[in-house]
């Protein structure tokens, strides 16, 4: 379907741009050229959706982007469609365009050149956000991932632990697996554990996960810890459950935990991830994974991705490199630093002085003797260059649980209503706090969970 969609929008932008009269108007030349390259990419597009499909390696993950593309496909169309009728509003009967118009959708509205353009912008930018989330997240996804899935097909209960240090991509590997494999069970959730958990709520976040998916109302509020853990007894020991427990630190809190995961005989799993070897060793034979940090190679793959969102390739200039690969080398291989650094410096002046400027602050705060772990530094590095308004944004964000999810709307609410959010000129405080908001995003501060087709944030 979304194969087909690509393929009619992309003969559409051919007719389109291939009439003569769009060599009159440097305007509508403009629009032709972006349409052009748009095309370009849609085609690449489209050969890989069906290279995909021809070697049967759809899974959960892949079927969501490809809808992302499909629906993709058809704004863009409505976007052609337009331009067909702007451009070929004022020819005669029997001239090129009339006939061009049988094969288009009549619009509901008109637009003008100025919104089509607009338009195409948007198109663009969802665009570049669909091809990087074609690269899977992470470059160590590929390399672990398979191991994990793999377990997933054994036929008895499994505990299966991925182990290793903050910030090496252990709950992103998981997420991966979650989203691909999780339509596979009748149950599924996922809760973080983290250091400060209490065993109640842990419960009560499992069975509200559960119950969201029958679309049944659950009040677990009002219930004791005993109530909750018959509840999830009832529930587990007659379904196929798979449970994501995200960050477990002490081996204890796993036995307590795992006192109420019946094994059902079903085939159910437990994945979890943790930093503790202990931990992961409660986890049944042969499934454990440790997750080791990037390889050189990989590492600077990922930098330049993050630092160079809009370059092409992501390449670095050759000025920088030097610098550049300094700075990765201190990351030690973690992709969240990584991510988190070249985040910074996408938003920094391309020039050697301000990068050495942040790699010589990079080397302070490593060499300073405190607690933190050497991911936690570099966080506090993004922190540090945060402007004012956007640290009373990311601070209160801290309000919300670990993992929880936010819509945009309500964010940006809080935020104007607890007055983080300063005039601009003429902007309204809703376009100033979007711009807030796209600025946390770009950093990598905030994580966005799902876009729309326009790549706006949900």
């Amino acid at each position: 379907m979304a194969e087909a969609a690509l393929l009619l929008v992309t003969i559409k932008i051919g007719i389109a741009v291939g009439a003569e009269t769009l060599h009159y108007a440097r305007s509508v030349a403009k629009l032709s050229e972006n349409m052009t390259l748009i095309r370009n990419d849609l085609q690449l597009i489209r050969a890989f959706i069906k290279e995909t499909e021809r070697r049967a390696l759809t899974d959960g993950v892949t079927e969501t982007w490809t809808g992302q593309v499909r629906r993709l496909a058809y704004d863009m169309e409505d976007i052609v469609d337009q331009f067909m009728y702007v451009v070929g509003k004022h020819h005669q009967k029997g001239s090129w365009w009339s006939y061009v118009k049988k094969i288009v959708k009549k619009p509901q509205y008109l637009f003008t050149l100025g919104e089509i353009a607009t338009g195409l912008k948007k198109i663009n930018r969802a665009l570049t956000h669909l091809k990087q989330n074609r690269d899977w997240t992470q470059p160590i996804a590929s390399k672990n991932i398979d191991g994990v899935t793999e377990f997933g097909k054994l036929s008895k209960f499994e505990i299966i632990a991925l182990w290793g240090m903050g910030g090496i991509g252990k709950s992103t590997l998981v997420s991966n697996v979650f989203r691909t494999e999780a339509s596979n069970f009748e149950f599924h959730a996922w809760v973080s554990v983290s250091q400060s958990y209490k065993l109640d709520d842990i419960w009560r976040r499992m069975l509200k996960e559960i119950y969201s998916k029958d679309k049944k109302e659950f009040d677990a509020e009002k219930m004791t810890c005993r109530e909750l853990q018959d509840e999830l007894k009832e529930l587990l020991k007659i379904r196929q459950y798979l449970i994501i427990l995200d960050d477990v630190w002490t081996a204890e809190d796993l036995r307590k935990i795992k006192e109420v995961l019946v094994d059902a005989k079903m085939g159910s799993r437990i994945i979890l991830t943790t930093r503790s070897e202990e931990v992961a060793s409660i986890a049944h034979d042969g499934c454990r994974i440790k997750v080791e940090p990037l390889e050189e190679e990989d590492a600077w793959r990922l930098f330049c991705r993050k630092a160079f969102p809009s370059t092409e390739n992501h390449v670095c200039p050759l000025a920088l490199q030097e610098c550049g690969k300094s700075i990765v080398e201190r990351c030690d291989g973690l992709p969240l630093a990584l991510v988190a650094i070249g985040s910074l410096l996408s938003l920094k002046a391309q020039n050697v002085a301000d990068w050495k400027l942040c790699d010589a602050q990079l080397i302070s705060d490593l060499h300073k003797n405190e607690n933190p772990s050497r991911v936690e530094k570099i966080l506090n590095l993004s922190y540090k260059y945060l402007p004012d308004y956007l640290k009373s944004c990311f601070l209160y964000c801290t309000m919300f649980p670990e993992d929880h999810m936010i819509h945009r709307k309500r964010l940006i609410r809080l935020w104007v209503a607890q007055g983080f959010v300063e005039q601009i000129g003429n902007c309204s405080l809703e376009d100033v706090v979007e711009g807030y908001l796209t600025q946390l995003v770009q950093r990598s501060m905030l994580h966005v969970v799902e876009r729309n087709s326009f790549n706006r944030i949900r």
